[in-house]
Formats: structure tokens, sequence, C-alpha cells
């Protein structure tokens, strides 16, 4: 191939490729205890879409969405304890429980990584919302002997654009 043409193919595919990717920024939560990216695009959602979507679900420490309430990223401390060595049974136990509740759940990927020193758990999986899939993006750790519990989604036909930048808010997590 001439240079030339490479140098077209490159800018041809360069608008596309910054495309791809949202553009995210550093949240804190807890006083600052607890750091991580999220696009900055997304903005909290309004209580009457959170009621439409959760019903009478209490409303979490965070919820942002996008505009269209079609990509969501929610946070919560439960009032489960736990320690870093039990992120992995923990991780099962819930699997296992949305198994149960959700026989349309199609499991993705599963595991538990360590984060900025921190221990987390995960899973992806698709479910069926009345109209369409769900991709579903569950990540939690343990803060001061708690579980937070993170969930990232998007219907189905956003997963491949969003997917990407679910991983990233992953990696970014930092606990202080």
């Amino acid at each position: 191939m001439t240079q030339s043409f490479m140098r077209f193919l490159i800018l041809l595919l360069f608008p596309t490729l910054g495309f791809c990717q949202a553009k995210l920024d550093s949240i804190t939560l807890q006083s600052g205890k607890i750091n991580l990216l999220a696009p900055i695009e997304f903005k909290s959602m309004s209580d009457e879409m959170w009621t439409a979507k959760y019903h009478s679900r209490k409303r979490p420490i965070l919820v942002l969405s996008d505009e269209d309430g079609e990509v969501n990223l929610i946070a919560d401390m439960t009032q489960l304890t736990a320690t870093e060595n039990q992120i992995p049974a923990f991780k099962e136990a819930q699997l296992q429980q949305l198994k149960k509740s959700r026989p349309d759940m199609t499991v993705l990927d599963e595991g538990v990584k360590t984060i900025n020193g921190k221990k987390i758990g995960y899973f992806k999986f698709l479910t069926q919302a009345v109209d369409q899939k769900v991709f579903n993006y569950y990540f939690f750790t343990v803060v001061n002997g708690k579980i937070l519990l993170f969930s990232f989604n998007s219907i189905e036909k956003l997963q491949k654009k969003w997917e990407h930048t679910a991983d990233e808010i992953v990696a970014s997590l930092k606990i202080k």
C-alpha cells in the first residue's frame, strides 16, 4: 500500500474511532472514599424516571443515566457485611440467586480481579425486559466492611457501544 493511501485510511477511520468511546470524568462518592470514572454525558436520573424504571425501590447513592434512560450507572452501599476474601463467595451467591429469579438470564462473563489493590467481583449478563434484552454489568467490592454494589446496564442494541466503557469504569474504581 502506498503511504498516501494509508494516510487516507487513518483519516477515514480516526473520526469513527473517536466517536466509539464515551468521554469519562472522575466522580467521588461517600465523602471522597470512592472514586471512579463515569461518562460525562450521564446526568443524575430524575426521580420520575427512577420511579418509572424501578418502581418503589429505594433510590441508591448514585443513579446516572444517558438522556434517554437507555444506559445507566447505579451504585449503592449495602448493609451486607463482608471481607475482601469473601468476594468470590458473594459473587457466586449473587449469581445463583439471580439465576433462580431470572431464568431468562444469559451469563456472558464472571470473575474476581484485583483493581487498584482491591478485589472486585463482577459478572456480565443479558436479561429480557418487557420489549427487549438488557445488557447488565454488576461489579462490587468491600468498603468499610460492607458490600459496595454497582450496576451498569444498557439496552442490548447499545451493548457494543458501551461495554468497553463499562470495563473502563470498573478498571478506574479506587477505594481510599
